[in-house]
C-alpha cells in the first residue's frame, strides 16, 4: 500500500511540474524576445520609461536584417517544442501571440529589400522633430547627461546607416517615388534655420537643466558642454549631408510609378504589407470592395442626416457650407487646445463607466503638434504614469480645422481611443514585450516585428463610433463629423488598393477622396501622398473597425441577455495589440464560456482534469496527498 500511495503521490507531482515547467519555458522565451527588443530599440525603450539603453541608439545597419531574422526563427524553433495543449487558455493566447509575431518577422525576411530600405520620408525620420529625443530622457544625474552625451556622438552614424539603406534600394530598383521624399530637404532646411551649435533642439538640456545640478562640479559641466558643443556641430554638418545626399544622389533614382506594384514582384510584396497590418489573409479585390461598400453606406447615413438639417445638396456642397460658416471655427490655436481639454475631462470621462471596467486611468494631456502634417496623433506614456500620453494637434490652421470634426478625433486618439488602449495594454499583467509594443517604422512592414495595426487603429476607429453610444455628438453637425472621418478610412480601403494594386494615379485617388470626403485638396493630396510611401498601413482602420463590429454583433446575437458591453470590452482589450484571427478566437472562446458559465464550473468538477490553472492543480494535489497521510 506505502508502494502505491508513493506512486500516486510521484503522479500528482508530475503533472504539477509539468505544466509549471510549460509554463516558465513561454515566459522566458517572451522574455528573452522582450529584453532583446529593447536593446534594439533603445531610444524607444527610454521613451516608455526603460533607462537602461540610455546610453545606445538604434542601429540601421543592413545586417540587422539577418540578426533578427535569425534570433527569431531560432526562437520560433524553441517555441515550437512546448506542447500547446497543456497551456492554459491564457498561456493559449499568449503562445498565438508570440507564435504570429515571431513567424511574421521571419516571413518579413523575404520583403527586406523593398520599403525597408528607404527610411527617411515626409512623415517619418530624424528630420521630424529633434527635440523629441530629449523630451522623453531623464537628466537628474551627471549619468543621465552623459548617456545623452553619447547619444548625440553616435547620432552621425545613425544617419550614415539609413543613406547606406538608401544606397541599396537604389541598388536593387526599389526607392520611393518623389512624393514621398520631396519635403525632406525643406524640412532639414527648417530645423537648420539659424542653428548652431548652442540654440540646436539637441543641446538645450545642456543650459538651465545642467545648470540647476548643484551636484555637479562646475569644472564638469564646462567639459561636457564643450563635449555637447563638438556633437552638436557634427550633427548640423551631418543633417547637411543628408540633405546633399539626397538631392544629389537619391533623387536621381526615384521609382516613377506611384504604386510599389511599378517594382518587380511589386504586387506580391504589396499583398503581404497588407497582411502584416491587416493580420488576416485578405485578397487587395476583398479589400477594395469592402471600402466600395462601405463608402455607399456611409453616404447614405450622412444623406439621411443633411436631410434632417434640410440640405438638400451633395456631401461636398454640405462640408463646403461649413467651411464658409465662421460658427464653426475656433479663433485661435490655444482656444483648439482647451476645447480638447475640456471635451476629456467634462464630457468623456463621466461616461466611461457605463461601457468600461477596468480603467488604468493613466493622464493624457493635448499638445500642439510640432510639424504642419497630419491633423493629430497619439504618443504613448509610461505605464507608471509619470509622464502622461500626449494627444498631439495641428493647430496651424485655426481657420481650416472645423469643430465638427474636433469630437471624432479626441475619441480616436484619446479616450476610449489609443490612450485607453495603450493604458490597458502597457499596464497590464502579459509579457512585457506586448506592454511595450514598439510602433514606430511605418516605412519597414513587412520586414518588421508586428505592432498589429488593424487592431490599433480599428479599435481606435471603433471608438470613434461609441461617441454616439455615449451621446458625445451633441448635434446633427457634429454626427456628420463623425460620419465624415469614418467614410475617409473607408475611402482609404478603395485608393490604397487603387495605388498599389490596381495601378490608379495620383490624381485618380485624389479626385475620388474629392468626391466622397470634406477634406480640402491640399490635406488629401498630403494624404494620398502617405499612402503612396506606406502601402497597406491605411487599410488597417476600417477592416480593425469592421471586424470588431462583426464579433460584437455576433456576441449579441448569441448571447443575448447574457452579453455585457463592459466584458466584451474587457475582452477585447486585455491582452493588448494581438493579431484578429486571434482576437476572434478569444472572443469566440468568451461567447461559449459565456453561454455555458454554470455547465462548464459543474463539468470541471466532475472530470477531475488536473490541467486548469496551476493553483486549482495544486489545490487538488494538497487533498490527495493530505488523504494518503491520514
Amino acid at each position: 500500500m506505502e508502494e502505491i500511495w508513493k506512486q500516486t503521490l510521484m503522479f500528482v507531482l508530475l503533472l504539477i511540474g509539468e505544466g509549471a515547467c510549460l509554463s516558465s519555458k513561454l515566459d522566458a522565451l517572451q522574455k528573452q524576445y522582450g529584453e532583446w527588443r529593447l536593446q534594439r530599440s533603445p531610444e524607444y525603450s527610454t521613451s516608455l520609461g526603460i533607462y537602461k539603453y540610455n546610453d545606445k541608439v538604434e542601429k540601421f545597419a543592413y545586417s540587422g536584417f539577418d540578426e533578427e531574422y535569425t534570433k527569431c526563427l531560432n526562437l520560433l524553433k524553441d517555441l515550437k517544442n512546448i506542447d500547446y495543449n497543456q497551456l492554459t487558455s491564457k498561456e493559449k493566447t499568449d503562445y498565438d501571440i508570440f507564435n504570429d509575431t515571431l513567424t511574421t518577422i521571419v516571413r518579413g525576411h523575404d520583403w527586406r529589400d523593398y520599403n525597408a530600405l528607404n527610411p527617411i520620408n515626409f512623415l517619418e525620420g530624424p528630420q521630424i522633430d529633434p527635440s523629441e529625443l530629449h523630451k522623453t530622457t531623464p537628466f537628474d544625474t551627471i549619468g543621465d547627461f552623459e548617456n545623452y552625451l553619447r547619444r548625440l556622438e553616435l547620432f552621425p552614424k545613425q544617419i550614415d546607416e539609413m543613406i547606406e539603406r538608401f544606397n541599396k534600394s537604389i541598388e536593387k530598383g526599389h526607392t520611393y517615388h518623389n512624393v514621398s521624399v520631396n519635403r525632406v530637404p525643406e524640412q532639414i532646411d527648417d530645423i537648420l534655420k539659424d542653428a548652431n551649435d548652442t540654440n540646436f533642439s539637441m543641446y538645450e538640456p545642456f543650459r538651465k537643466k545642467l545648470t540647476d545640478k548643484k551636484t555637479i562640479p562646475d569644472t564638469r559641466k564646462t567639459d561636457i558642454r564643450s563635449r555637447a558643443k563638438s556633437a552638436v556641430n557634427n550633427i548640423l554638418q551631418k543633417y547637411s549631408d543628408l540633405k546633399s545626399y539626397l538631392e544629389n544622389v537619391y533623387f536621381s533614382h526615384l521609382r516613377p510609378g506611384f504604386g510599389v506594384s511599378t517594382w518587380g514582384k511589386g504586387v506580391e510584396f504589396y499583398k503581404e504589407c497588407l497582411r502584416w497590418h491587416l493580420s488576416l489573409d485578405l485578397s487587395p479585390e476583398e479589400v477594395h470592395n469592402k471600402g466600395l461598400h462601405e463608402v455607399e453606406r456611409i453616404s447614405s447615413e450622412m444623406k439621411k442626416v443633411m436631410l434632417k438639417l434640410n440640405h438638400r445638396g451633395s456631401v461636398k456642397q454640405f462640408f463646403d457650407d461649413i467651411k464658409r460658416n465662421s460658427s464653426f471655427f475656433l479663433k485661435s490655436g490655444d482656444e483648439i487646445i482647451q476645447w480638447y481639454k475640456n471635451a476629456i475631462e467634462k464630457d468623456i470621462k463621466p461616461k466611461l463607466p457605463s461601457l468600461f471596467k477596468n480603467n488604468p486611468d493613466l493622464p493624457v494631456d493635448v499638445q500642439p503638434n510640432p510639424i504642419d502634417g497630419i491633423g493629430g496623433q497619439y504618443l504613448a506614456g509610461p505605464p507608471d504614469g509619470s509622464r502622461p500620453g500626449v494627444f498631439q494637434v495641428n493647430v496651424f490652421h485655426p481657420n481650416k480645422s472645423v469643430t465638427i470634426d474636433f469630437m471624432a478625433l479626441l475619441l480616436h486618439e484619446t479616450i476610449p481611443g489609443h490612450h485607453l488602449q495603450g493604458s490597458i495594454q502597457s499596464t497590464q499583467a502579459g509579457p512585457a514585450y506586448r506592454r511595450q509594443n514598439l510602433d514606430d517604422k511605418y516605412f519597414q512592414p513587412p520586414a518588421l516585428p508586428p505592432f498589429y495595426t488593424a487592431y490599433l487603429e480599428g479599435w481606435a476607429l471603433y471608438a470613434e463610433s461609441l461617441g454616439e453610444e455615449m451621446k458625445l455628438y451633441k448635434t446633427d453637425y457634429d454626427l456628420m463629423g463623425r460620419y465624415g472621418s469614418e467614410i475617409f478610412r473607408a475611402c482609404r480601403l478603395v485608393v490604397d488598393t487603387g495605388l498599389h494594386y490596381f495601378n490608379w494615379t495620383r490624381e485618380e485617388a485624389i479626385q475620388y477622396m474629392l468626391n466622397y470626403t470634406a477634406y480640402s485638396e491640399g490635406s488629401i493630396t498630403t494624404e494620398i501622398d502617405r499612402y503612396i510611401t506606406w502601402p497597406g498601413q491605411a487599410c488597417a482602420y476600417k477592416i480593425g473597425e469592421l471586424k470588431i463590429r462583426e464579433l460584437r454583433t455576433k456576441s449579441e446575437n448569441e448571447l443575448g441577455s447574457k452579453f455585457d458591453i463592459k466584458d466584451f470590452h474587457y475582452v477585447v482589450l486585455k491582452d493588448g495589440a494581438l493579431p484578429l484571427n486571434v482576437l476572434e478566437k478569444n472572443v469566440n472562446q468568451w461567447i461559449t464560456d459565456t453561454k455555458n458559465k454554470p455547465a462548464e464550473t459543474q463539468k470541471q468538477c466532475i472530470s477531475g482534469s488536473f490541467r486548469h490553472e496551476t493553483s486549482f492543480k495544486v489545490l487538488i494535489a494538497t487533498f490527495i496527498i493530505s488523504f494518503l497521510l491520514n
